[in-house]
């Protein structure tokens, strides 16, 4: 099944530890930035990705039933 992409950036927030910066999602961290002479270093964790300058967490869609008839019950004909 594929995932859905939704963007979180807004929610994300970062602390520095050392020469990296923790980046998290509530209180969950969520990757890394890792600051190095060729440039920044995105390490995300699982269900998360870093694209276009923006963090995404991946999610299941939602299946909703697909059902049978539009209506129930239907025996007087205008339905």
């Amino acid at each position: 099944m594929d995932q859905d992409r939704r963007d979180v950036t807004a929610r994300v927030f970062g602390k520095m530890k050392g020469g990296s910066m923790s980046l998290y999602l509530d209180k969950d961290e969520i990757g890394q930035i890792r600051f190095t002479n060729q440039g920044n270093m995105y390490e995300m964790a699982e269900g998360f990705e870093f694209d276009a300058d923006k963090i995404y967490k991946r999610e299941k869609p939602v299946e909703l039933p697909n059902p049978s008839k539009y209506v129930d019950e239907c025996d007087k004909g205008w339905c």
